[in-house]
């Protein structure tokens, strides 16, 4: 049994207390930290939180917004960028404050109409109904009823209460 570990020919500055295996060494480009940016805002100064918006790719720009539109420190509505453009493209809202989406609208083209809807056509908190403007002319053309839900627009998460501003 070997009680000395011969470090000649090491370099000891990569070592931890000259010990071969435990580095000290620092990465000097360590990856990207990926970790969300959130911020809150109180933006009428009644205390409460109204908005809250998410950096989630650590580019600056926010990527999900989210907005108590009522008042009642319940966030309603939450929108997503999802070309990268810095402008709402999907909008989902939770209008009875169940902690469900109810409604979700697709605008891409930013002309203010959708070219997407889903909602809950019967109140059971499944999104079972798509409106879609399938020839571009700005109007929702039918409602089809969704079976597969593997194909719908996703969401963020559940409704959420915030804390003071």
């Amino acid at each position: 049994m070997t009680d000395h570990i011969d470090l000649d020919g090491y370099d000891r500055d990569l070592f931890v207390d000259d010990r071969p295996g435990v580095s000290d060494h620092v990465d000097p480009d360590p990856p990207p930290r990926l970790v969300p940016e959130i911020d809150e805002y109180d933006t009428n100064g009644d205390g409460s939180v109204d908005v809250v918006t998410v950096d989630t790719d650590d580019d600056g720009r926010a990527d999900i917004w989210q907005y108590d539109l009522d008042g009642n420190g319940v966030i309603d509505m939450t929108g997503y960028d999802l070309n990268g453009d810095g402008r709402i493209d999907q909008k989902e809202y939770d209008h009875d404050e169940d902690g469900r989406v109810d409604v979700v609208r697709v605008d891409l083209n930013h002309d203010g109409r959708p070219e997407l809807v889903q909602y809950d056509s019967d109140g059971d908190g499944a999104l079972d109904r798509l409106l879609r403007d399938t020839d571009g002319d700005g109007i929702l053309d039918r409602s089809d009823p969704i079976h597969d839900t593997s194909h719908t627009v996703p969401h963020w998460g559940p409704n959420a209460r915030y804390g003071g501003a």
